[in-house]
């Protein structure tokens, strides 16, 4: 997996992994690490590309599972088996990063974008061992057990949802905090308000207090 990769310390004590949306690249996310590394200056911070060719066929786009077949969205069934791959692929990339500098899971955050926000959501419940945290910005949580999988592991979580996303309705925040809440994974919770399917000024400001509160 091809990625990009921003960092002021020469001795990083934590690894921030972004995982970009449907149809972008890793260069999407990773100006972000100037923002975070503002109140996290000790981490080594990544972003891969997808492990697909994105299906719109646009150059430098990329997706982590397909959503369509001939035209007509794929059902969770169908997309189970590409789900499960897409997030072994990730796992094992997380893994050898982890162990290129020397870290514990315990000092790994993910911070997801839409479809890259299922696949931290999920990558962090079937972790065999508990991160530091996840940041779900517009996002959707997919439970391991719905498709064959086991849950593992807790993480807490920052759910960030735009109360105007015209992409994943704000309905699927909701229904995460409802997930969360019945699966009994620490989190908070911010919807915001006049926000579509983006990330804005509140949602990092937000995401870096988060951050904060899990490196103490």
């Amino acid at each position: 997996m091809k990625f990009y990769e921003y960092s002021i310390s020469k001795d990083p004590k934590y690894l921030v992994v972004f995982l970009h949306g449907y149809g972008a690249n890793g260069q999407n996310l990773i100006t972000l690490a100037d923002d975070f590394a503002e109140v996290l200056p000790q981490a080594f911070y990544l972003s891969p590309n997808a492990i697909e060719p994105w299906e719109g066929r646009f150059p430098n786009a990329y997706q982590w599972f397909s959503l369509y077949e001939k035209d007509q969205r794929k059902s969770l069934e169908k997309l189970s088996n590409e789900i499960k791959n897409a997030n072994k692929i990730l796992q094992n990339f997380l893994n050898e990063q982890l162990t290129r500098f020397k870290l514990k899971h315990r000092e790994l955050i993910l911070i997801g974008f839409s479809q890259g926000s299922m696949m931290a959501n999920y990558q962090a419940m079937i972790s065999d061992q508990q991160l530091a945290g996840v940041i779900s910005f517009s996002g959707k949580i997919i439970e391991p057990t719905s498709i064959g999988e086991q849950i593992i592991s807790k993480t807490k979580t920052c759910l960030i949802h735009g109360q105007d996303d015209s992409v994943l309705d704000f309905d699927n925040f909701l229904e995460a905090q409802k997930i969360l809440t019945k699966l009994q994974i620490p989190f908070e919770s911010h919807g915001l308000d006049n926000l579509d399917h983006a990330i804005d000024l509140r949602g990092i400001n937000i995401a870096k207090h988060f951050i904060k509160s899990i490196t103490k």
